[in-house]
C-alpha cells in the first residue's frame, strides 16, 4: 500500500469511516484534501455506476414518481437528461464512482 492510501486509511479507522479504500482515494484526489474527504466521504459517495447518466436514471426511478411511471409504461424509452445540471451537483470519477457536492 502506499504512503498516502496508509495515511487514508488511518485517517478513515480515527474518524470511524468504512469505505472502500479506492473510492476513498478516489474522492481524495478529487477533494485534494485527504482530512476534508474522510470528513466528507459518507455524505458524498453515491456509489460506482458506469456513467454519471446511469446514475442519474437510477437516482430518478429511486426518488421521482412521475419519471418511475413513464418509463415502467414506456418500456424501452429512455429520456435524455440535462447532464450538464447533474454534472454540476456530482461527480464522476475514471474508476466510476460517484460523488455528490458537499
Amino acid at each position: 500500500m502506499s504512503r498516502t492510501a496508509d495515511y487514508l486509511t488511518e485517517l478513515a479507522e480515527d474518524a470511524g469511516v468504512v469505505a472502500e479504500l479506492e473510492a476513498l482515494t478516489a474522492y481524495a484526489a478529487y477533494t485534494g484534501n485527504a482530512e476534508y474527504a474522510v470528513e466528507t466521504f459518507e455524505d458524498a459517495y453515491c456509489g460506482q455506476w458506469d456513467d454519471l447518466e446511469d446514475f442519474a436514471h437510477d437516482q430518478l426511478m429511486e426518488t421521482d414518481a412521475e419519471y418511475r411511471a413513464a418509463m415502467e409504461s414506456c418500456r424501452g424509452w429512455r429520456p435524455s437528461l440535462d447532464m450538464i445540471a447533474w454534472q454540476c451537483d456530482y461527480t464522476h470519477t475514471t474508476g466510476g464512482h460517484v460523488f455528490r457536492s458537499v
